[in-house]
C-alpha cells in the first residue's frame, strides 16, 4: 500500500470518528476521539483537515485496531436492541 493511500485511509478512519461525535462540538469531538486512538489532539485535528503527510504502519495498525473494536462494539449494541425490538414485538403479537 503507498504512504498516500495509507495516510487517505488513516485520516478518514479518523475523520468518520470525528463525524460520529461532530454533534457534541468540534473540539470536544477531537478531544474524544485523541483518547480513544491514543493520538494527540492536534494529529486528530490535523487528519479532520487532511493535513497528515506520513503515518507509520505502527500507528496505522493501532488506529485500525480499535475501529475495528469500536465498529464491534456498536454491532453488538445493534443487536441486542434488534433482539428487544423483535421480544417487544411478539409480545405485542405482532411477526417477527
Amino acid at each position: 500500500m503507498s504512504g498516500s493511500t495509507l495516510s487517505d485511509q488513516f485520516q478518514n478512519t479518523i475523520a468518520a470518528e470525528i463525524e460520529n461525535r461532530r454533534a457534541r462540538g468540534l473540539k470536544a469531538a477531537f478531544g474524544e476521539v485523541a483518547r480513544l486512538f491514543g493520538l494527540s489532539e492536534r494529529r486528530v485535528r490535523a487528519c479532520w483537515h487532511h493535513e497528515i503527510r506520513r503515518v507509520s504502519l505502527d500507528e496505522w495498525e493501532v488506529v485500525r485496531r480499535r475501529r475495528r473494536e469500536l465498529l464491534q462494539q456498536r454491532h453488538e449494541e445493534l443487536a441486542q436492541e434488534i433482539a428487544e425490538l423483535t421480544a417487544a414485538l411478539q409480545a405485542e403479537g405482532g411477526a417477527a
